[in-house]
């Protein structure tokens, strides 16, 4: 099939008006966390049809009868471009169930490290 432009039509050109596009779950913006299907008129993105957990691992399950440290490193894996920021808030997650005190130095780290990722990404 060959396609050319609508303003030179020859016969038995086909001219594509309409495209289906798939962004990720190997695209490097979208980094396996998400699959869109895009349908798109020239440059215009007339449809998107999002599927979602891609990367569902079935932590919940896993960790039901792990102690809370021993689940830490199962969040690791929730999101492989900023793992420490996953650990980050199943932790704060805990500590507030457990109604625990941070000391202040542990919270600065925290903070740095979360920037650090966030700058990375």
């Amino acid at each position: 099939m060959h396609v050319t432009s609508p303003a030179h039509p020859t016969e038995g050109d086909v001219t594509i008006q309409n495209y289906t596009i798939n962004f990720g779950p190997q695209h490097p913006a979208a980094h396996g966390v998400l699959r869109l299907v895009m349908e798109l008129d020239g440059e215009i993105v007339t449809r998107i049809d999002p599927h979602v957990g891609l990367l569902h691992r079935g932590t919940e399950k896993l960790i039901e009868y792990k102690t809370y440290a021993q689940a830490i490193p199962y969040f690791d894996r929730l999101d492989y471009c900023s793992p420490m920021c996953m650990e980050h808030t199943f932790v704060l997650a805990i500590e507030k169930l457990l109604d625990l005190e941070v000391p202040i130095r542990a919270q600065y780290l925290r903070v740095f490290f979360a920037e650090l990722t966030r700058i990375s990404n």
